[in-house]
Order: C-alpha cells, then sequence, then structure tokens
C-alpha cells in the first residue's frame, strides 16, 4: 500500500539519523532547548518518538550533534575560503566574511540555531563552541601585525587591544544575522548594503591594528 505523505518514517533507514539531526536544527532554532520536546523534533521529522530515542539518548545528546553540525560546516566554510596554510590578509579577510555570509543566506536554519544556543552554551555543547571560538581566534590573528614592542606592559596592552579585535572581527558577521532577522533593526536594509558595512568595518578593524598609537606627550 503507498505511503501517504503525512506518515510517520520508519526509524531504521540508515539515513534517518541525519534527517532527525536535520530536524532538531530547525525546531532547537525556532523554540530554544528548554521549550522543545522530543515529540517537536519527532513531529518535525515525520517519526514518531520512539524512533528518535532509536538513535539518541535524548534533547542533551541532539543538541550536542545540531551545533556540531553547524560548528563543522562554518568551520568548511572558513577553511574553503582561507586555507590554514595560506597567509591572512585583507582579501583574505574579506573572502572568509562574503563566504560566511553566503552560508548564512543558505542556511538560515543553521545561522538561526547558532543566535540562539551560542551564547548560552553549557556541558558538552559550551566544549564545542569553545573549542571553534579558539580556533578562529587563532586563525584570526593572521589578519593583524606581530607586535615588535618589548615593554612588558605595552605588550600585554597590545595583545589585550589585538584579542578584542579578533573577537570582533569573529562576532561581527554572525551576530549581525541577528539584527537582518525578521522584525530585527536592520531587517529592512538590503542584505547587500549591510554586508558591505560588515566589510569595511572588518578592515577598520585590521588597519587600526596596523597603526601604532603614538604616546601621548605632556603639556606644561
Amino acid at each position: 500500500m503507498a505511503t501517504t505523505k503525512n506518515a510517520k518514517q520508519p526509524a531504521h533507514r540508515p539515513s534517518r539519523r541525519q534527517h532527525i539531526i536535520g530536524a532538531a536544527v530547525r525546531v532547537f532554532g525556532r523554540n530554544g532547548f528548554a521549550e522543545t520536546s522530543i515529540q517537536d523534533i519527532a513531529d518535525e521529522a515525520q517519526v514518531v518518538p520512539t524512533a528518535v530515542y532509536y538513535h539518541f539518548d535524548g534533547k542533551d545528546e541532539l543538541l550536542e550533534l545540531a551545533m556540531r553540525r553547524v560548528f563543522d560546516q562554518l568551520n568548511e566554510v572558513v577553511e574553503a575560503a582561507r586555507p590554514a596554510t595560506e597567509p591572512g590578509d585583507a582579501e583574505s579577510l574579506l573572502r572568509v566574511i562574503d563566504a560566511v555570509w553566503e552560508w548564512v543566506e543558505q542556511n538560515p536554519d543553521e545561522a538561526r540555531l547558532y543566535q540562539v544556543q551560542v551564547a548560552s552554551a553549557s556541558g558538552n555543547v559550551k566544549a564545542l563552541r569553545d573549542e571553534f571560538e579558539q580556533r578562529h581566534i587563532q586563525r584570526g590573528y593572521d589578519y593583524l601585525p606581530e607586535g615588535t614592542t618589548r615593554n612588558p606592559r605595552t605588550a600585554k596592552a597590545r595583545h589585550a587591544a589585538q584579542a578584542l579585535a579578533v573577537r570582533t572581527l569573529i562576532s561581527t558577521t554572525m551576530l549581525v544575522t541577528a539584527l537582518r532577522a525578521e522584525g530585527g533593526p536592520l531587517s529592512q536594509l538590503p542584505s547587500r548594503a549591510v554586508l558591505e558595512a560588515v566589510r569595511s568595518l572588518a578592515l577598520r578593524i585590521v588597519a587600526a591594528e596596523q597603526t601604532p598609537t603614538k604616546p601621548a606627550v605632556a603639556r606644561v
């Protein structure tokens, strides 16, 4: 007998696991972790709840795997735009920003999940987030000039400034997408205009770190 469009799917198909993770990405992104149930994910995946438990221990594992999918995709996008073996410069920085922007445009569910969960991550998801951030922080330093000062206090201040610059570079592209969500303060602006603003800001951050700060001269 033919299967109807809304019929529940069997649990044992080899591809069912990835199908359920995809459903979890969408539901967690819409509702958040606390407001999502296994039944919600099962309904989204068009399977029965026992099919979800056949593959996964529960919500915690599904959220971890959903976030792992997001981080893995972003890692691949950034690596393709600028392989780790290539030096960082303004051109490669803009390639990375453009590539991540395109990923956000093409993967709204994953982007929404990132926005909803990355700030409140805990447990295994926090460990994944910290690993992801550390990886891209290290890559971000490639775009900044190496310090040459021998003064420990100046070197420490410079390192703090560069760390802030790198984190700003990383967060700007992703977090600005939240402002572009439906009803957000940037939702009425053309996508290209917002992207150009992000690109311009990134170049200004790098340029600021490349321009040495002159010490203040005391006036008498």
